[in-house]
């Protein structure tokens, strides 16, 4: 009976949620708080400390991590610039160098230049104007819109002045081109006399030089620089901005009245919480330099440096100016790439300060608490919704593809928590993505607010399919351990040489590559750049074979088809399946056009459309007209030998032109039925160069019209019995 009346009254009573939320609130904070502050200040001060001693800590592995991470991508990139071909490094024409070093400039917007010296005192550079956090590096003479420089300085004449060469890019790419510009200057810059240089030289290794303050910038820096690996008298250098450290520091500072710093071997400040600035004259009167420990005028740093020496020890106590102070030192790493030590210094008070005024006033809040619980409620969606504002910034951040690690924050609420999560995966996740998927791809669906579906547009792109030579026989002869690791780092060093002219990986397809250009992004010298691709990823895998026959593995002759077409561009699949590639005819001619390389013994072999859209900075040859099977019409295929330029990097040389002019008068005979005059050419060709099989391949076919005349419809194709 009883339990009815209860239950009766509980059914009439209808609580507005608001009113009751904030009434048990009120309650329930007053009572905790009269009951917890008691408690808590007898275990609250080790706590906190604790809490403290392991804040510090974090902070200093946090910025150690910070430290490698910005000297070990320079060294990357110091790395992989000076494994280029050594055609790359011709000053007289540096264009491809130029793009190779701007190339290595925006993987990293810390980077502010990077550079080549040469032993004749030649130098070319590429300077980032655009820092990490995306402002405009303010430097003297350069113009405000302008993105990236390069700078080409001429060797050191016997006589005369110098000249520097200057060229302007705004942020889209585009060179600038007004007349107000300075593009020519004299120069008395000398690579070779700088420390960079001579270091890098002196030990023939990568080199990393003191911190010291940019010139130009007013900011601190240093140099990483190694030799080039296949012109050791030439050395290349990154110069990284530290200027982020201070930033860093800031941010690492322990409290109100604590203090993070970053101090070399030399005793210099590198970066302080406290000053931005850490910089003065030098002696000399013409420049700045850093400042020491000891002109920095900051009693706790110099003391918890002091003490972190005696103690021999990471994590120490120390009092100066009369208060109590938590120090750490992180000492530079045996195995580091830079030897700097790391001092953070956090007040005690700073933690405990408000410990024993919290225990005299808790009882009073609780009694402010009750009264304006009712605003609580109001704040407690606030703090709801100042979390999904920050998340919501995450989202547009990965959305702009903008995959750097994201920066988590506290939050009350476990659903904020499980979304950062959720976020961290997502952006893992798509990271992933963009290795298997070309970044363009995946920016064009994300800029078209659209899902993903199968088809395309009709778009004229240019293609390329690589092949190794024997790759089936070589691996017959290897482990699946020897044949991935060898694989990657062929796939790893041509790929390089497509990217670097601005060509799309399509795939990978068992020992070979197809590319593409102009698709996803609109190139308008698409057929260019697929020409110097392809010479760049064949003189790539001409070095790399050297370097695998010198330790003794099978090396990996690569042969390459190049094509011009109008195909179908676009997403090709299932409904959950898809990929990014192209189809038509004109694919299936890029790789017959490969194939075709082992018959008529040549590496690098285009079609009559490429040729015909081709620059005149190229020198091509006809090696055939074919009707491959499968097809009707007949195709005039081109041998791709070089480039025309004298200077340029794949400059085929005199000789090579005028063999070319011979052997196409040899071709012209050949197609009139002159095979005795074709002949007669080819045999001199053939005396000048025994081993050309394109000279031998012909003179064979004049030899046998001449012994027995084709028809009278003959055309001068060949017809081929194989795709």
């Amino acid at each position: 009976m009883q339990t009815d009346n209860l239950s009766a009254l509980r059914g009439r009573i209808k609580l507005p949620i608001r009113m009751t939320i904030t009434t048990v609130f009120a309650l329930f904070t007053a009572i905790s708080i009269s009951l917890v502050a008691s408690l808590s200040f007898f275990s609250g001060r080790d706590i906190i400390l604790a809490s403290a001693k392991d804040d510090i800590a974090k902070a200093a592995e946090t910025a150690q991590k910070t430290i490698d991470g910005l000297v070990g991508q320079a060294s990357l990139t110091a790395e992989t610039i000076a494994g280029m071909a050594p055609e790359m490094f011709e000053w007289r024409t540096p264009e491809a160098l130029l793009n190779a070093l701007t190339v290595g400039l925006r993987n990293n917007n810390d980077i502010y230049g990077v550079f080549v010296g040469f032993h004749d005192g030649a130098f070319i550079q590429a300077i980032n104007l655009t820092g990490a956090d995306g402002t405009h590096r303010k430097v003297a003479g350069m113009p405000d819109e302008a993105a990236m420089a390069w700078r080409v300085i001429e060797p050191v004449p016997a006589g005369g002045v110098r000249t520097a060469q200057w060229r302007y890019f705004d942020r889209a790419g585009a060179e600038l081109l007004s007349a107000n510009l300075i593009s020519s200057e004299p120069s008395d810059y000398d690579p070779r006399t700088r420390p960079w240089f001579k270091k890098a030289q002196t030990e023939q290794k990568t080199a990393i030089s003191d911190v010291y303050v940019f010139a130009s910038l007013k900011k601190p820096g240093m140099t990483v620089s190694r030799p080039v690996r296949a012109v050791p008298s030439a050395v290349v250098g990154v110069d990284l901005s530290l200027n982020d450290l201070a930033g860093l520091a800031r941010r690492l500072q322990p409290g109100a009245n604590g203090v993070f710093a970053v101090i070399d071997d030399k005793s210099r400040m590198v970066a302080h919480s406290a000053r931005a600035e850490l910089f003065k004259p030098n002696a000399a009167g013409n420049g700045v330099e850093l400042i020491t420990l000891g002109e920095m005028n900051d009693p706790k740093l110099a003391k918890a440096v002091s003490v972190a020496n005696a103690a021999n020890a990471a994590g120490f106590t120390f009092k100066a100016a009369g208060k109590e102070y938590l120090g750490f030192a992180r000492m530079p790493p045996k195995d580091g790439l830079v030897r700097w030590t790391l001092v953070s210094a956090a007040a005690v008070d700073d933690y405990i300060g408000g410990l024993m005024t919290a225990l005299y006033s808790s009882l009073g809040l609780a009694v402010v608490i009750v009264i304006f619980s009712v605003f609580v409620v109001a704040v407690m969606g606030g703090w709801i919704s100042r979390p999904v504002v920050r998340l919501r910034h995450v989202a547009d951040q990965i959305t702009a593809l903008n995959l750097s690690r994201i920066n988590t924050f506290d939050s009350p609420f476990d659903e904020i928590k499980e979304l950062q999560t959720s976020m961290e995966r997502m952006r893992s996740a798509l990271d992933m993505f963009l290795r298997f998927v070309p970044r363009d791809v995946v920016r064009e669906l994300i800029r078209g607010d659209r899902m993903a579906e199968v088809g395309g547009v009709r778009r004229e792109v240019t293609l390329l399919f690589t092949d190794v030579e024997g790759f089936t026989t070589m691996t017959e002869r290897m482990t699946p351990e020897e044949i991935m690791s060898q694989a990657s780092e062929y796939f790893e060093r041509l790929s390089f040489g497509v990217q670097a002219n601005m060509g799309t990986i399509d795939k990978f397809i068992g020992d070979a590559i197809m590319a593409m250009w102009n698709a996803p992004t609109e190139d308008p010298m698409h057929v260019d750049n697929a020409c110097r691709a392809a010479l760049t990823a064949y003189h790539i895998s001409e070095d790399l074979n050297a370097e695998f026959a010198a330790a003794g593995k099978p090396v990996m002759k690569t042969r390459f088809g190049l094509h011009t077409a109008e195909v179908l561009v676009g997403n090709v699949g299932a409904r959950d399946r898809m990929q990014y590639t192209c189809l038509g005819s004109g694919v299936n001619l890029a790789a017959r056009l490969e194939g075709l390389n082992k018959f008529y013994g040549t590496f690098i072999l285009v079609s009559s459309n490429l040729r015909r859209k081709a620059s005149a900075d190229y020198l091509f040859r006809r090696v055939d007209i074919v009707e491959a099977k499968g097809t009707t019409i007949p195709i005039t295929i081109f041998e791709l030998l070089g480039e025309r330029a004298q200077g340029a990097a794949f400059y085929v040389g005199a000789d090579v032109l005028r063999r070319a002019v011979k052997y196409e008068q040899a071709f012209d005979f050949y197609l009139h039925r002159d095979f005795d005059d074709a002949l007669a050419q080819l045999g001199e060709l053939a005396a000048e160069v025994p081993d050309d099989p394109v000279v031998a391949l012909l003179s064979e076919k004049c030899r046998g019209y001449i012994a027995e005349p084709p028809p009278a419809s003959w055309n001068g194709a060949t017809q081929l019995d194989k795709k």
